[in-house]
């Protein structure tokens, strides 16, 4: 009852579809399945919107990159060409103190101003 086979379908005269982003080329009468050629509309699409989503997604990185356009590009150019030394670091890192203490030094001349406002 379970395992009843099921009613043969009738073979259908209408083709099939081909895959898709292919163009269907035209039949042979000499019986040969018909072959697919790639729609290089198509994949040429596809790839101009990969290669524009790059494009578009670096700038907005360089746009929002966290540091100063000269920075990046150095700190870019010194990644490409692999010159990491420890001079570097520790230049890079006596730059960073620099900062950081002309920063809390503005800071606490800031709060002084503050203080002396308001008395």
């Amino acid at each position: 009852m379970f395992n009843s086979p099921s009613p043969p379908r009738p073979a259908s005269s209408v083709p099939k579809a081909p895959p898709p982003g292919s163009i269907p080329q035209p039949r042979r009468d000499d019986g040969v399945p018909h072959e697919t050629v790639p729609d290089w509309n198509n994949i040429g699409l596809f790839t101009a919107g990969i290669a524009l989503g790059a494009i578009l997604g670096a700038s907005v990185a360089l746009l929002w990159a966290p540091a100063s356009g000269d920075e990046t590009r150095e700190r870019i150019g010194r990644r490409v060409r692999g010159q990491q030394d420890d001079e570097d670091v520790w230049d890079e890192l006596a730059r960073e103190l620099e900062l950081a203490a002309t920063e809390s030094e503005a800071d606490a001349e800031e709060e002084e101003m503050r203080d002396a406002v308001k008395t």
